[in-house]
């Protein structure tokens, strides 16, 4: 009788294992409203160059309130994809144009659309059109 509880424990643990992996990435119609488009200028404070997502935080400033945006985007070699190679071509402190769908509970979070640089470059990184992203 023992055996077969653990047997069975072991079964349970073992999918629990298999199973967990494949629910941690999110959707992201779940988080983030991909019909409606916002766009927002504000100072790079902050760029996480991480897989699977990329992080930028801007200093968004309407009508005299100060809002961090935490900016989700593609991973690192999504980014490479559209055209922006590294880390380093950010500027830290520049201001930005960017293009997000935001949050659908509010805060101030929003998937990457666009981004248009302090001189000008504009990147699509992602859009509807699968296999489109890059520099115009």
């Amino acid at each position: 009788m023992r055996l077969k509880q653990a047997l069975a424990a072991a079964a349970v643990a073992g999918l629990a294992y298999m199973i967990a992996p494949s629910q941690a990435h999110h959707a992201v119609q779940a988080q983030f409203d991909v019909n409606q488009t916002v766009e927002k200028q504000g100072k790079l404070v902050k760029i996480d160059w991480i897989n699977p997502h990329t992080y930028m935080h801007f200093e968004v400033t309407e009508e005299g309130e100060t809002k961090r945006y935490a900016v989700e985007s593609l991973g690192v070699a999504g980014l490479r994809r559209a055209g922006i190679d590294s880390k380093s071509s950010f500027q830290v402190g520049g201001a930005f144009t960017f293009v997000i769908n935001p949050s659908r509970n509010g805060s101030p979070t929003g998937l990457l659309v666009t981004l248009v640089f302090p001189d000008g470059r504009r990147f699509d990184v992602r859009n509807t059109d699968t296999g489109q992203a890059g520099a115009r």
